[in-house]
């Protein structure tokens, strides 16, 4: 078929709809759902939207109708961009994920069809997970064979990392507070995550807050929110605090050791009401949270210094887990190894092994940095190897006695060795250098001048 410039353009086929779906009087069919709804125009347009789903997404009714699905993606969370896909391709989805406000909710959106199978909008809704819910909810997003699942696994344990993640989450089951212990690197923020993933916490909502980001001056803003309409409500909608976000669920306080004094008295007179009143509000509002908190400091010295108040601490350690060094779990690191190297693997799309030698070298390190310094260690690693990770190719990242392993090597009993090893430590060095700061081979080889066959022989070696 051919077309020709002088062709009058053909109209657009309208097909009929429903008269309904134009009545305004269908919003109140929308608030009558037990869930958060919205009707939109096939191509992403939102048309109406019921209470539920405002507060759910923090946005006001204004800000919503009229607007495209898609625009709020960077707002609210991924799941929109997802939703906003599927419309796209007049498709049904299914999804569970979390918002940007930290609250774990199941999203599905269906295409309302004429007779004939024509679409003419789609209803889209909303509910928060809670544990009455978590059967009901799909695992994943269910839509073009789940091509837009990430396929990388978060999450490994040994034995002794079970038990404990079995005790905290009983702990928390039966309302007492889990304190974790450990060093930075070791993996708590993940042990947290992990403890809402078990059998008696799945679906609880998980709201994560960095303690040491928490000024004292923002403390009541942030934990308890801003009443809508109040002097500090900038944007007009108010603003939910981590406490009422976490509101049946799991509020996990990271580093709270970083917390001020002052925050502290007002964290403990929380705890002990577990009642909140948000910022330019008078009312008090009830709050049913589990509690996780979590530091890397040795919480009982800090106590004796006047640095932590003795009450907060009774308040947030009923139960206290300690999650040991990563030096000495051989069967941790190994763990560990496959589940960093798989997800290499999956990056690059590659088949990247270690080798023997390598395990080796892994299983003898002290790792100051834990789980942490492993995987820059796999990284930097993976950067300098072709097809097999050798022990040349282990680099501790940073040492305790320097400033860091970036910095220009410096030779070691020089009399013991060649100035031909020597260039070529200093040449790895370079290499090393350029690979972390470019980002891959062939961009390092850029940056250093050379073509990437010459880079690769010299990381070799």
């Amino acid at each position: 078929m051919k077309f020709y410039a002088n062709d009058p353009a053909s109209p657009p086929l309208r097909r009929p709809r429903p008269s309904l779906i134009d009545d305004p009087s269908i919003i109140g069919f929308l608030e009558a759902l037990p869930d958060g709804a919205a009707l939109l125009e096939v191509d992403g347009t939102i048309k109406l939207v019921n209470t539920k789903m405002q507060l759910l997404l923090n946005l006001a009714k204004g800000d919503l109708v009229g607007s495209d699905l898609a625009k709020h993606a960077r707002t609210v969370g991924p799941i929109m961009a997802k939703i906003a896909t599927a419309i796209q391709h007049l498709k049904r989805a299914e999804l569970t994920g979390s918002l940007n406000s930290q609250r774990s909710v199941f999203a599905s959106i269906s295409m309302l069809r004429t007779n004939d199978g024509a679409a003419y909008a789609a209803l889209f809704t909303m509910r928060e997970l809670t544990r009455s819910t978590k059967d009901v909810a799909p695992d994943r997003f269910r839509f073009e064979t789940d091509i837009l699942q990430d396929a990388a696994v978060r999450y490994v344990q040994n034995d002794r990392l079970r038990d404990l993640a079995k005790l905290a989450a009983t702990a928390l089951e039966r309302g007492s507070p889990v304190m974790l212990l450990g060093e930075s690197g070791t993996g708590k923020t993940e042990f947290a995550r992990h403890v809402r993933q078990s059998d008696v916490a799945t679906g609880l909502p998980f709201v994560h807050v960095n303690c040491g980001l928490l000024s004292e001056q923002h403390f009541d803003t942030e934990m308890f929110g801003i009443e809508p309409g109040s002097a500090l409500d900038t944007s007009t909608r108010g603003k939910l605090g981590y406490v009422e976000v976490a509101d049946g669920g799991i509020l996990f306080l990271d580093q709270v050791s970083d917390l001020s004094l002052a925050a502290q008295i007002k964290l403990v007179a929380f705890l002990e009401s577990r009642t909140f009143s948000r910022v330019g509000s008078t009312q008090r509002r009830q709050t049913r949270i589990h509690l996780v908190s979590a530091t890397n400091q040795n919480i009982l010295s800090l106590i004796d210094a006047g640095r932590f108040r003795k009450d907060l601490y009774y308040r947030l350690a009923s139960v206290v887990v300690e999650i040991g060094k990563l030096s000495g779990q051989d069967d941790l690191i190994r763990l560990l190894v496959d589940l960093k190297m798989n997800a290499i693997n999956h990056k690059i799309a590659g088949v990247l092994k270690v080798s023997e030698g390598f395990h080796e070298k892994l299983l003898t390190y002290d790792y100051p940095g834990n789980v942490r310094e492993l995987f820059n260690i796999l990284d930097r690693a993976a950067a300098l190897a072709s097809d097999i990770i050798q022990p040349e190719h282990f680099i501790i990242p940073y040492s305790p006695a320097g400033p860091s392993n970036m910095s220009a090597p410096k030779a070691q009993e020089p009399t013991s060795r060649t100035f031909k090893e020597l260039v070529r430590e200093f040449e790895a060095w370079l290499v090393e250098k350029a690979v972390a700061q470019n980002g891959s081979k062939r961009s390092a080889a850029k940056a250093l001048g050379i073509d990437v066959a010459t880079l690769l022989r010299k990381s070799n070696r």
